[in-house]
């Protein structure tokens, strides 16, 4: 199910041939008649192509990749509870639904269990209906002549539920893979607040701290500060050869290390079952605790000869709470069911943890008590027990065709009393894995809509450390992540990818080919015949929705045949940057939220996957270079002017580009060279330093060359260096500094990912050593290594 998940995440960041759309493959689950010899090459090529693409749809048929209907311009308010005439997905350009999806938990556990089993019979009726068509294909089509499928690129047709009533639509055949992933984008921070011990301490020199996304609420990473202590979260191999979560913790002063120690985690979570790993993910300093958050990956679903569950073999997500200082101790251990998602601390002291859990199948669940196996779990050590039905919240329309279920798990924890953490309350979205995005006072989710390329949308309240649900929706198109979403003012706002396609039906002719012929066998509510799915446009939409979760106003047509990159909400404008070939960067302004309007579109080579704003009137942009093909080139750096949102201006670039590589003939001697940069930063960046307030831009690159050479005194060379470079900006342009570099061979644990400064000094961190340097010349000042 993780693979699934990170599969289908990798389809949608780049546009997906229409052939290899999950709702249009999902006839070729039948994979024998793929795998045997056939005369018709071009036609089993296409169809192991297609079946390589259901592995998105196999575990949880609801969630489907972005498919078309019309865009969307403009929208007039709905009231609350309210239906649209047209509902998501039938090409209306104002189509917006209000719904009830998640507003209310299960009465008890036999509800859960009943959708659940009418969505297991549904998807058994689905793979009935591939089998049997698959069969078909698989006796006929021994004889299809090369020649009958010329010109015959797209095939489709119906299968109609005869209990649901649903439509599952069939494949578009043709010989296209999906396009290479690009990384995932981020958005504005703004500086966290600071959350050391309220003893009394000695003079803070000043110190980096962690951005966050908004004011007030508070976001985790690997690192942390208090300008006395660095803690860093990393794995480490230890002495039985395999590589554990470990804390790290370093006594600094003036750029010197006086003291260190290493905590090992696994005991502190109880690991000691070597079937599954645990990964360090994320960390908090909060009210003189140390909040370490790690994530199993273990074996799912598995049961021993008699068929009983192990909980042993499901994947947790646990936060362990020590003590700050020198020795940091066990304070408690925190457990919830599923591999970790997200977390944020909120302005009122209270932790919301998201996880997502997947049950077993529902072929292994003997009846509805039998909960363990479908109903997540969540707790402190001793009080580790099963979600209440009423904390259960269930989705309007079911869980559409699954054999497996899912859940986002949001679990509460109070965090006000030091040394004291306790459960404040839980909620578990039933069916639902997706992107959530968290304000001061609302948690909102994501979620892929029963529709094809929308999105519900539910707005929970978090007030009290209580989770509430208040308001949701749907809206037309496919939200990315949480740095698409943002509150302002009373307003939610939100970026979607949209993709328009047309829907073509075609009655089969009596004298059809074998593959017309074929499509006969499936009963259709239009007759007999195929469909063929036409591309029409994609493009990304803002939509800006009051707390009721009514849409009062949008623009759409930005970054026509792009796909959206990363999303910036900065007070009343919106900085938006999609890419295909190039790097669009827009301004929109949303002063006016009934009336969003477009100031400038900046076009520029590669595309930002993060940016936060430097200065007034300056934006800083990082992400990876680009030719005018749209190949990527290497890792860069911008410098926008923004200072007047109608006119956006590129001020400074900075670029690590690739060699590709070439050979050099010197008579018998032939020479090979290439060389490749690549950023941690590209796909997280909490792994870059920006620090306005000492001119200080740190960036983490991986640099790799390999040389080859005939000559038989020196045949090759293999070079992996990790290096933390620093950067200043003056007069308009990146000034180097310096950088703190090594050579490795572990690329997992071994590069340097983050940085930190403690007054005139920078800290450079990896996991198996840490280097202090003056934050001016960046000469080395101490070392520490483990």
């Amino acid at each position: 199910m993780k693979n699934d998940e990170k599969l289908r995440e990798q389809l949608r960041s780049e546009p997906v041939p229409e052939q290899l759309r999950p709702e249009n493959v999902r006839l070729m689950l039948k994979g024998e008649a793929a795998k045997e010899k056939r005369k018709s090459i071009s036609v089993a090529g296409r169809i192991m192509a297609a079946a390589a693409a259901c592995t998105v749809i196999c575990g949880t048929a609801v969630y489907t990749l972005n498919n078309g209907k019309n865009n969307i311009k403009t929208f007039a308010p709905v009231k609350n509870g309210d239906t649209a005439t047209t509902a998501p997905g039938s090409g209306e350009p104002d189509e917006v639904r209000k719904l009830t999806s998640y507003m209310s938990g299960a009465s008890d556990y036999k509800e859960v269990y009943t959708l659940f089993n009418k969505a297991a019979k549904k998807a058994e009726k689905e793979r009935k209906s591939y089998a049997d068509a698959g069969d078909i294909f698989k006796e006929e089509a021994e004889s299809v002549d090369e020649s009958a499928l010329t010109g015959r690129q797209t095939y489709g047709a119906n299968v109609k539920d005869a209990e649901d009533g649903a439509l599952s639509e069939t494949p578009v055949i043709q010989n296209e893979l999906p396009a290479e992933p690009v990384p995932d984008p981020v958005t504005e921070p703004v500086t966290e607040l600071s959350t050391e011990p309220s003893e009394p301490k000695e003079e803070d020199p000043g110190h980096s701290e962690t951005y966050y996304q908004e004011q007030d609420v508070l976001e985790a990473d690997i690192v942390k500060t208090d300008g006395k202590h660095i803690y860093y979260l990393c794995n480490a191999d230890n002495e039985d050869f395999y590589s554990s979560p470990v804390l790290r913790t370093a006594d600094v002063k003036d750029g010197k290390f006086t003291g260190s120690t290493t905590l090992e985690l696994d005991d502190a979570i109880d690991n000691r079952d070597s079937s599954y790993m645990v990964f360090p993910v994320d960390m908090y300093i909060y009210n003189d605790m140390i909040a370490v958050i790690c994530s199993s990956d273990c074996c799912n679903y598995y049961y021993d000869d008699e068929d009983e569950y192990n909980e042993n073999d499901v994947s947790y997500t646990f936060v362990a709470f020590y003590t700050t200082g020198d020795e940091p101790e066990l304070i408690d251990v925190y457990r919830q069911d599923g591999n970790y998602h997200d977390v944020r601390i909120s302005p009122e002291g209270y932790m919301l943890l998201t996880s997502h859990f997947y049950s077993c199948s529902f072929g292994t669940i003997r009846k509805s008590d039998d909960t363990r196996r479908y109903i997540p779990y969540c707790g402190f050590e001793e009080s580790y027990d099963i979600i209440p039905a009423e904390d259960i919240l269930l989705p309007a329309d079911g869980f559409g065709s699954t054999d497996i279920l899912s859940y986002t798990v949001v679990g509460s924890i109070d965090l006000n009393n030091a040394g004291a953490p306790e459960k404040k309350d839980v909620k578990s979205l039933a069916g639902y894995t997706g992107s959530i995005y968290c304000s001061a006072e609302n948690l909102y989710t994501a979620a892929d809509g029963s529709e094809l390329s929308t999105t519900d949308i539910t707005r929970i309240s978090i007030t009290g450390g209580d989770i509430v649900p208040m308001a949701g929706t749907t809206i037309n198109g496919y939200v990315k992540d949480q740095f698409s979403m943002s509150e302002y003012d009373g307003y939610f706002r939100v970026a979607a990818t949209y993709t328009e396609t047309r829907k073509t039906f075609h009655k089969t002719a009596d004298n059809g080919n074998i593959l017309e012929d074929f499509w006969d066998r499936i009963t259709n509510e239009e007759g007999i015949g195929y469909y063929t799915y036409e591309h029409i446009k994609t493009d990304t939409h803002i939509y800006v929705l009051d707390m009721d979760m009514n849409i009062v106003g949008s623009i759409g047509g930005l970054g026509v045949d792009e796909q959206l990159r990363s999303a910036s909400f900065s007070g009343n404008t919106a900085y938006v940057v999609t890419f295909r070939q190039t790097d669009p960067l827009y301004a929109v302004d949303l002063s006016d939220p009934a009336n969003p309007v477009l100031l400038d579109e900046l076009k520029i080579n590669g595309f930002s996957t993060y940016m936060q704003q430097w200065s007034d009137g300056l934006l800083l942009g990082f992400g990876q270079d680009a030719d005018d093909t749209g190949r990527i080139t290497g890792v860069k750096m911008t410098m926008f002017d923004n200072s007047d949102p109608n006119d956006l201006k590129a001020e400074a670039v900075y670029t690590w580009n690739n060699f590709p590589g070439s050979y050099i003939y010197d008579g018998d001697t032939k020479e090979y060279t290439e060389e490749w940069y690549y950023s941690p930063a590209v796909n997280e960046w909490k792994a870059l330093l920006i620090a306005p307030e000492k001119n200080l831009i740190g960036v983490p690159i991986d640099y790799h060359r390999y040389a080859y050479s005939s000559n038989s005194v020196k045949q090759y060379d293999n070079i992996h260096r990790t290096q933390y470079v620093f950067f200043s900006y003056e007069n308009g342009e990146f000034v180097q500094k310096g950088d703190i570099s090594k050579e490795y061979e572990d690329y997992l644990y071994n590069v340097y990912n983050r940085a930190v400064y403690i007054g005139d000094y920078i800290y450079v961190l990896s996991s198996d050593k840490f280097v202090a340097a003056d934050i001016n010349t960046i000469e080395v000042t101490g070392e520490l290594t483990f």
